[in-house]
């Protein structure tokens, strides 16, 4: 019979007897105060350098302004959910598998754009009104929020850094395009799904390899 030794039993009891009880919300809440503080600092910056559309008030209710907001809304929130899980140790990449569904729910809308409208003017719908900065402004704007979200996930445990950093990144670049959204004068399905799923795939990209290093513990 092996006998523990003493210094190990003490080791042990001083290890479990730190031991707190972690909420059961603190990931959502920590996450839900990244996003807002992330999100807000993203909306003074996108107001102070460049401004909303002067017609915003106008176009708020209108079709297809809601139809590209809730791609970005539905977008922020699946990464939110996946994030959520995938802060958890021990937690897999099946959680993953919901991602694309905000894409491809939206894409018969972009479909159906082109169908109903004349090919010599898809090149128009494309490229919109400042496509060229698009993708980098909502990037840019989604630096806050990455570095607050990076804030929320240095106190969980990821064991999948990278899944988690993409996961983050992907958050942050879809509340960001939600913020330049109220810039964007360019409304339709076609130009969104193109630059605004690109900034998309480049802040999940990003995320996931600066996740390597920035959510390591």
């Amino acid at each position: 019979m092996i006998e523990a030794h003493p210094a190990t039993d003490d080791l042990v009891n001083s290890l479990v007897g730190q031991l707190r009880p972690v909420r059961r919300n603190v990931v959502p809440l920590r996450l839900a105060l990244a996003v807002i503080a992330g999100g807000a600092v993203a909306l003074i910056i996108l107001l102070a350098l460049i401004g909303a559309r002067p017609d915003l008030v106008s176009v708020l209710g209108s079709r297809a302004f809601l139809s590209k907001t809730s791609y970005m809304l539905a977008t922020a929130g699946v990464s939110l959910l996946a994030a959520s899980r995938l802060a958890r140790p021990g937690s897999g990449t099946k959680v993953l598998w919901i991602l694309p569904i905000p894409l491809l729910l939206y894409l018969p809308v972009g479909i159906w754009e082109l169908a109903r409208t004349d090919s010599s003017e898809w090149l128009a719908m494309l490229l919109g009104h400042g496509w060229q900065l698009c993708t980098w402004l909502v990037l840019f704007l989604s630096v806050p929020i990455f570095l607050a979200l990076w804030w929320a996930f240095r106190k969980f445990a990821p064991t999948n850094v990278e899944a988690a950093g993409a996961v983050a990144g992907l958050s942050a670049g879809a509340i960001a395009s939600v913020v330049y959204c109220l810039h964007c004068p360019t409304d339709t399905a076609v130009f969104a799904l193109v630059w605004y799923t690109l900034a998309f795939g480049i802040a999940a990209m990003i995320g996931s390899v600066t996740g390597r290093y920035l959510l390591r513990w």
